[in-house]
């Protein structure tokens, strides 16, 4: 990403911060990690940070947008607000006890998001399909074999809220061996 995809983002979190619930998947199945560190990939707002914080664990809220995160920063102590390019940034190595990817896709960040979870720490990616008209969506199956290494605990291919821009989503949950 750039300073254009930053003003993109900014300008995007200017007109409509967003929803304030956290992501259903993650609502569902973050209790399968113990509490420790937590990663929210492109936290937006910060709802799934900020849910994350309220159940016990430390979170690294990371996205490019300097008004989502200028929105997130100081709401809760337990959230390090972390405003910085996806592209560029590296994920500690064995430092989270759970991954939250939710409407976000970097294929770059694919082995870093294995590498920076601890051993039995669980990843919740959850993002948009529709991977032959664009390459910021998943292609069938391709979030399923990027993480087949893990214990998939739950995986599921559907079709979208009919108010999304694209068709279907990919969602995973998957734990480190």
């Amino acid at each position: 990403m750039t300073d254009k995809d930053r003003i993109r983002w900014d300008s995007r979190h200017l007109k409509d911060i967003g929803s304030t619930a956290p992501s259903p998947i993650l609502m569902k199945y973050g209790g399968l990690a113990t509490c420790g560190n937590a990663l929210d990939i492109a936290c937006g707002n910060g709802r799934n940070s900020i849910y994350l914080a309220a159940e016990g664990f430390v979170v690294d809220a990371v996205d490019i947008s300097t008004v989502a995160t200028t929105h997130l920063a100081g709401k809760n102590p337990n959230i390090n607000v972390i405003c910085a390019d996806l592209d560029a940034w590296d994920i500690p190595r064995n430092r989270y006890a759970l991954i939250a990817n939710v409407r976000f896709l970097d294929r770059r960040l694919f082995p870093l998001i294995q590498d920076g979870l601890k051993t039995g720490g669980v990843l919740i990616f959850e993002s948009f399909m529709d991977g032959e008209k664009d390459k910021f969506c998943l292609k069938q199956n391709e979030l399923l074999h990027a993480f087949q290494s893990m214990r998939i605990v739950y995986y599921e291919e559907k079709k979208a809220d009919l108010s999304e821009k694209f068709d279907q989503t990919a969602s995973l949950v998957a734990i480190k061996t």
